[in-house]
């Protein structure tokens, strides 16, 4: 009994004898394909990194998040130690690797921090709920920018690329020496160069929500300072996933349009623009509104031909009444609201930031509008007008900031490897296109649309709001009826300072019901949150 004892135990011991032998010589076969020739130092990639896109307050739009990343060597200590703080199949796999003579690098929980075992964070480029995805894009398969900012400026952030590898040294047989330890060697990992936007991550976050808490499905929302007509925030419904982009491929949704940039028909909110125009021509204008206009033979309606009666200017806004418009239209004339509109950026691009430009959308020819018809459907918004909500804003910046207009804009600067701005973007000339007494009209309208009129669902306790809505049609068509876009758009002033924020639905169902309340909330949560800081 004892003899076989013995004999058992020796054979035991014989084959864990084998089993060190065999790690032994693991170490000897060791993945060399990164091992630096002439050296005694063998490593592995961990990862990469590129040019980092920050916002106004430096804060990281990109490089956010990190993954704990664990490097384990074939040893036998190193296997031993990992073992219950990994699954079965994740220990199969790393004793077969092991068996091979190979690292392994695996994710973990657990954060290890010994001689042949030792984890280290990792960064993702993207975020699981990446804020301002359409402005920034994505990589494609090699790394390289597809989309977005990433494609703009690919050149710079591609040269702020870096890496970071686990190293260890060996011996010349290419033993791993006992006791060594692995070291993470870091070449530009990470480094702070790369671009800085005029993005408020506090206010993108404030918007992404606001569209998501009122089912926006298909839509955008643009925030911007109404002063220096910076973009402060600009994000468009529905989003793709920066890290499964082929799951987005073929969504009938079209998750890669930047709604935010896309010209669309933009109905009743352009009414102001022919309100303005009137004021500035001195014209006071009454009409009483039956329901329906007649223009050279075509019968144009106000919405489920309601009847709004005696209008004024400001009545007739609060109302959103297309006959009042029209009417008014007819004795504005189509060269005045043409050239205020073109002075106002519409049907123009614009460069937001390098080799990223805002599409022009159309304004009319004055060529086009060859009958009093065509200025009739021009009037409240309809026609062959097509404008995106960054223009829309930028155009309301008007009414809010005084009277002037200038050219939006995306990049504050290009930072460089010590985290320092070294290429300042210089904001667009702003030039005066309204007068004080026709911005303090305006304003005092828009105003009361919200608190009067047809926008009272944009009305706030907390903010002074002011706006337009509309339900544009869209000249979509599905089972036979049209498709319609609803808009508001509108500004508030806290603090000394002043924003414009647009919100758009694609295929809604009106812009007081779709869009007001997301106005309201995005407004009284950006007030709400200087009020706590």
């Amino acid at each position: 009994m004892h003899k076989r004892v013995a004999i058992s135990f020796f054979g035991l011991m014989v084959v864990f004898g084998l089993l060190i032998v065999n790690l032994g010589v693991i170490g000897l076969n060791l993945d060399t394909s990164t091992t630096s020739q002439g050296s005694n130092t063998k490593s592995v990639l961990l990862g990469t990194s590129r040019g980092m896109i920050y916002d106004c307050n430096m804060q990281k739009l990109v490089n956010s998040e990190s993954n704990n990343i664990t490097v384990c060597l074939p040893t036998a200590n190193a296997f031993n130690t990992i073992t219950e703080f990994v699954t079965d199949d994740e220990r199969t796999k790393i004793y077969e690797n092991m068996s091979n003579g190979k690292v392994s690098v695996f994710n973990s929980l657990h954060v290890f921090d010994e001689n042949h075992i030792r984890s280290t964070d990792i960064v993702c480029r993207y975020s699981q709920n990446q804020p301002c995805i359409h402005l920034i894009g994505h990589l494609d398969e090699n790394g390289k920018g597809a989309m977005g900012l990433e494609k703009a400026y690919d050149s710079y952030l591609s040269q702020q690329s870096g890496e970071i590898k686990a190293k260890w040294n060996v011996d010349a047989l290419g033993h791993i020496l006992l006791g060594e330890s692995i070291e993470f060697e870091k070449n530009g990992y990470l480094s702070p160069a790369g671009i800085q936007l005029t993005i408020d991550l506090n206010i993108q976050r404030i918007a992404e929500n606001a569209l998501l808490h009122h089912n926006i499905d298909k839509g955008a929302c643009v925030v911007l300072n109404a002063d220096t007509c910076e973009i402060l925030a600009s994000a468009s419904i529905p989003e793709f996933n920066p890290l499964n982009l082929s799951a987005d491929i073929g969504n009938a949704n079209s998750p890669f349009i930047n709604r935010a940039l896309t010209p669309y028909t933009v109905g009743s909110v352009f009414k102001p623009f022919v309100a303005v125009s009137a004021i500035e021509s001195n014209i006071d204008f009454s009409y009483n509104c039956t329901g329906s206009i007649d223009i050279n033979g075509t019968v144009f309606r106000c919405n489920n031909s309601t009847a709004h009666g005696f209008l004024n200017l400001k009545t007739a806004m609060e109302q959103s009444c297309n006959t009042y418009f029209i009417a008014l239209g007819q004795k504005v004339g189509t060269e005045k609201l043409l050239t205020l509109c073109s002075s106002l950026g519409m049907g123009k691009s614009v460069e937001l930031a390098d080799n990223f430009n805002l599409k022009s959308g159309i304004l009319p020819l004055s060529e086009s509008i060859t009958s009093p018809q065509a200025l009739a459907n021009l009037c409240f918004g309809q026609g062959e007008l097509l404008v995106s909500p960054v223009q829309m804003a930028t155009a309301y910046a008007c009414f809010a900031n005084g009277g002037y207009y200038r050219e939006p804009t995306l990049m504050k600067g290009i930072i460089d490897k010590n985290g320092e701005v070294i290429q300042k973007v210089q904001l667009p000339q702003k030039y005066r296109v309204l007068n004080d007494s026709t911005i303090n009209k305006i304003d005092n309208i828009l105003e009361s649309v919200v608190s009067n009129g047809n926008a009272s669902k944009a009305y706030s306790e907390i903010v002074t709001n002011h706006g337009k809505t509309a339900t544009a049609q869209s000249g979509w068509f599905r089972d036979g009826k049209e498709i319609t876009h609803t808009w508001f758009c509108g500004y508030f002033t806290h603090n000394d300072k002043t924003y414009v924020i647009v919100i758009f639905k694609e295929d809604g169902t009106s812009g007081g019901v779709d869009c007001a309340p997301v106005f309201k909330e995005i407004s009284e949560n950006i007030v709400e949150t200087h009020i706590k800081k």
